[in-house]
């Protein structure tokens, strides 16, 4: 994701500049890059995406395409539809797949973003190493820009997750005799109840063990279950 840049030329609206900051936040990436955008207020941005310094803090403005693309090796154009002799593709997963790896081995990577009226210009994206579209309803193919990012965004997140929270501390297993103390308890459930009919039990008692036993309890887990059947038993 550091070497994953953003860069949205000429964006018209303060406010999709602040939704496409929250599409960046929500995904993991802080690296963007404004060229010729209009006058914005921080607290704007701010308004519509929640505590957005770590992409703010490293926001940067440019005069110009050339300037803001000077140090990236592959960038990549959006558009919603082909164009004439321009490397135009719509298989966004397999691109993240292609493109995360690229970025992993020979970064930085771009993804340019045009103006919300008319998107990128024909020579802007001939500047592009390639283009890529979103798979969208063919009759209705048009995003606003912030939902573009961050459909894009979210399929290169997929490819690498956010790191999970750690996990609580485990409780310590159940032991045999932890076991065992449940099982007999359990076995005087069933007798007490009577809920065998016939027989003697013991294919009840083996089913019941192997449950128990895929449960994998904790010590906890084990004694609860073992003070509720006790108090069974003796109701």
């Amino acid at each position: 994701m550091e070497e994953i840049v953003i860069i949205l030329h000429r964006p018209q609206d303060p406010r999709n500049i602040g939704a496409v900051v929250r599409a960046m936040l929500n995904t993991g990436f802080q690296r963007l890059r404004l060229v010729e955008p209009p006058p914005f207020d921080p607290d704007l941005i701010a308004a519509v995406a929640h505590r957005p310094d770590p992409v703010l803090a490293r926001l940067t403005i440019h005069p110009d395409l050339a300037d803001a693309t000077a140090d990236i090796r592959y960038l990549v154009g959006t558009s919603d539809r082909p164009h004439l002799n321009l490397p135009w593709r719509n298989d966004v997963r397999q691109w993240a797949v292609e493109l995360h790896r690229r970025a992993t081995v020979a970064g930085p990577v771009a993804l340019l973003f045009g103006p919300e009226d008319n998107g990128l210009s024909r020579e802007e994206l001939s500047r592009c190493h390639e283009i890529i579209g979103l798979p969208v309803n063919p009759a209705y193919p048009t995003l606003n820009l912030a939902q573009a990012v961050l459909l894009i965004l979210y399929e290169l997140q997929q490819v690498t997750p956010p790191s999970p929270p750690p996990s609580p501390p485990a409780e310590p297993p159940a032991d045999l005799a932890d076991y065992d103390r449940l099982f007999t308890v359990l076995d005087e459930l069933i007798t007490t109840t009577q809920f065998v009919k016939s027989g003697n039990g013991m294919a009840l008692r083996r089913r019941l063990r192997a449950i128990i036993n895929r449960a994998g309890l904790s010590q906890r887990d084990a004694a609860v279950l073992t003070a509720l059947l006790r108090a069974a038993v003796r109701r």
